[in-house]
């Protein structure tokens, strides 16, 4: 488990991160993984956690309490004989060393840091020389540069079951889009022969993608597997409503609303009581004489915080419980917006 501090908008909250659960096959069907997540519970509300977040597999980690959250990156695919065989003039690509550790973060940061939820605002320069220092021998690492040396794109690539894949692309020009593209289609390109599409990953929303669509024919595509990709589970509802409040009420504050009044939410059996006005929003110890109770379960709250469903969607959604009223007041909070994880960030 890695300690890791995911980034919701300005709010900083502070997770443990799952990379891997595997029982020796001699030794399952015996409680050892329930075992172990019991223990990775524990260590978590000692620590007191936000959340545990982990690349789940179907009809497993469902029963500990996790939640879809995020969906796999979507996976962008062009044809071979469509990447033009000779690359921009305007752009040059060679693979990034140590001393380009600096430009690979810049770039990371620009175009992750926009996600809902993300660790982006909190890599260090540190750690991408770390990365570049340990990445596996099987990937190669590449820049795109135009004819001023300025780093305007990099690729990620892994040379794993004998064939290149990308797990992390980003480029901001298309002379950049096209040199990494070309570089890849001509990389080896005897191991590529029998695929027909180069594919790369990225936000819908990414500069990049706009300018594959714009410039290429591709097919873009999102597999979801539910109870199988990205899920979490809330371990300290205080923790996250501490970390949360001060973003909450920026995004009251800005919107401007004309509602005063008190509500209670509640998670589970946890509750915190909000008190709002025009102007501001804050904790109060306890509930008006007018209450109001919006009351979620832990899993529903999680799809929330992480912006994965609208709270019309939730509202619906058996056992929860939201005041017509308070549906706009909520839709404030709780932005319905996408996250997605990069490549270099998995674990």
């Amino acid at each position: 488990m890695q300690e890791r501090w995911l980034c919701v908008k300005s709010s900083r909250l502070r997770i443990g991160c799952i990379g891997g659960v595997v029982t020796d096959q001699d030794y399952r069907h015996q409680g050892v993984a329930t075992a172990m997540m019991q223990d990775a519970f524990a260590f978590a509300q000692n620590r007191q956690y936000s959340f545990l977040l982990l690349d789940g597999i179907p009809g497993y980690y469902q029963q500990h309490g996790f939640i879809d959250v995020i969906e796999d990156m979507p996976q962008h695919a062009v044809g071979r004989a469509l990447i033009p065989d000779q690359p921009s003039e305007q752009c040059f690509v060679r693979v990034a060393e140590l001393s380009d550790a600096a430009h690979l973060l810049a770039l990371y940061m620009e175009h992750n840091r926009a996600s809902m939820c993300t660790f982006a605002p909190t890599r260090t320069a540190e750690r991408q020389v770390h990365y570049l220092k340990n990445w596996p021998e099987d990937h190669i690492p590449l820049l795109a540069f135009n004819k001023d040396g300025k780093p305007e794109g990099y690729l990620l690539l892994s040379s794993r079951r004998v064939q290149f894949e990308a797990f992390e692309v980003m480029a901001n020009t298309w002379p950049a889009v096209l040199a990494l593209l070309h570089y890849q289609n001509t990389l080896h390109a005897g191991e590529l022969a029998s695929q027909t599409e180069v594919s790369w990953p990225l936000p819908l929303t990414d500069t990049t993608s706009y300018l594959l669509a714009d410039l290429l024919p591709l097919r873009s595509e999102i597999n979801t597997i539910p109870d199988g990709g990205w899920m979490a589970c809330m371990i300290s509802f205080s923790a996250v409503v501490q970390s949360l409040l001060p973003l909450w009420q920026g995004r009251w504050q800005k919107q401007q609303c004309e509602w005063t009044g008190v509500f209670a939410l509640v998670v589970d059996a946890e509750s915190c009581t909000l008190e709002l006005s025009p102007s501001r929003m804050r904790q109060v110890d306890r509930l008006s004489v007018e209450e109001q109770e919006v009351r979620f379960s832990q899993q529903v709250f999680t799809q929330l915080v992480f912006g994965f469903r609208p709270v019309s969607w939730a509202a619906i959604q058996e056992g929860q419980h939201v005041p017509d009223e308070l549906v706009p007041i909520l839709d404030v909070l709780f932005p319905h917006k996408q996250s997605w994880i990069a490549g270099s960030d998995y674990f």
